[in-house]
C-alpha cells in the first residue's frame, strides 16, 4: 500500500477501541460469567460481546471490509481490507481481576498489516501505529530504541508451561542471550517495545488476531517483526513471532533461535 491510510480507518479504529474500553471497564471486577474453552483457556461473557459490537461497527461503516477475530468465524477474509480483533487480550487477567488486559485491533491491506492499535484498558494507555506514518502512545509520538546487541537487550515471552515444550526449547537460547527475560507476555509488551522500553519479544502458538495489531504497531515505530524463520508475518504464518525494536537485532535473534534446532 503506497498511498497514505485514509483517516476513516484510523477514526474507526479509535472509535472501536473507545467502545471496547468502556464495555470492559464497566464490567471489570464485576458480576459477569466465564467458562473454560476446549483448549483450557478462559472466556468471559465480555469476549464475544465486545467482539460482536466491534464487528457491528465495522459492518455499519465499512461493509465491504472483512473481519477475523477470536470468538466468531472469519467474515470476508479475502476482502481488500480486513480487520483483526482480539476483544480481550489477557482474558485470564480480566477474569481474575488483574489490570493487564485490553483490546487489539489490526487492519490488513492485502497480505500486510498497515495499522495496529493496542488499548491497555485498565492502564488508560493506547498505542496506535500506521506503517509508514509513525506510532503514538496516547497521542504522543514514539519510536523504538537503539540496542544492537542481545547482551544489552530485554526480552519478553510467554512463560514455561504456556507454550509447547518444543517451542519453549527453541526460545531458551535467545532468552539466555538477552540481559534478562520477563515472562507473562501481557498486552503492554507490544506498546513497551514500540515506546523504547523493551527490545525483543519471542513467542509461539499465536493466532492472527493475537499478533496483527502488535506487528503493525512495532513496524510503524521503527522495529521489525517476523516469524522464527525471518519471514514477514502474513495470514498463513505458523504462529511464531519474533519482534525486535532495533532492526540490527533481528539476525542475531534469529541465529539464537536456530542454535537450538
Amino acid at each position: 500500500m503506497n498511498a497514505p491510510l485514509a483517516p476513516e480507518f484510523i477514526n474507526l479504529a479509535q472509535a472501536m477501541a473507545d467502545t471496547a474500553r468502556t464495555m470492559l471497564m464497566e464490567q471489570f471486577r464485576g458480576d459477569f460469567s466465564s467458562a473454560i474453552k476446549d483448549d483450557a483457556s478462559p472466556v468471559s461473557e465480555l469476549d464475544p460481546a465486545v467482539e460482536r459490537r466491534l464487528r457491528d461497527m465495522i459492518a455499519a461503516q465499512r461493509p465491504q471490509d472483512g473481519c477475523i477475530g477470536e470468538e466468531f468465524p472469519d467474515h470476508q477474509a479475502d476482502a481488500e481490507f480486513v480487520w483483526a480483533i482480539d476483544p480481550i487480550d489477557g482474558t485470564k487477567a480480566f477474569v481474575t481481576g488483574t489490570p493487564v488486559f485490553g483490546t487489539l485491533i489490526g487492519l490488513r491491506h492485502g497480505p500486510r498489516y498497515v495499522l495496529g492499535l493496542v488499548d491497555h484498558s485498565a492502564a488508560g494507555d493506547r498505542w496506535l501505529g500506521v506503517v509508514g506514518d509513525g506510532a503514538t502512545r496516547n497521542g504522543e509520538p514514539i519510536r523504538t530504541r537503539a540496542c544492537a546487541t542481545l547482551s544489552h537487550a530485554t526480552c519478553t515471552a510467554s512463560g514455561p508451561g504456556v507454550v509447547a515444550r518444543e517451542h519453549w526449547q527453541r526460545m531458551r537460547p535467545l532468552q539466555r542471550a538477552c540481559r534478562w527475560t520477563m515472562f507473562g507476555a501481557d498486552i503492554s509488551d507490544y506498546g513497551s517495545i514500540s515506546s523504547g522500553f523493551q527490545d525483543v519479544i519471542v513467542d509461539a502458538q499465536l493466532g492472527e488476531d493475537d499478533w496483527a495489531a502488535g506487528a503493525a504497531l512495532i513496524e510503524a515505530a521503527g522495529g521489525r517483526v517476523t516469524d522464527w524463520k525471518g519471514n514477514t508475518l502474513n495470514p498463513d504464518s505458523d504462529g511464531t513471532i519474533l519482534a525486535v525494536g532495533d532492526p540490527a537485532l533481528l539476525e542475531l535473534a534469529l541465529a539464537a533461535l536456530d542454535s537450538s534446532s
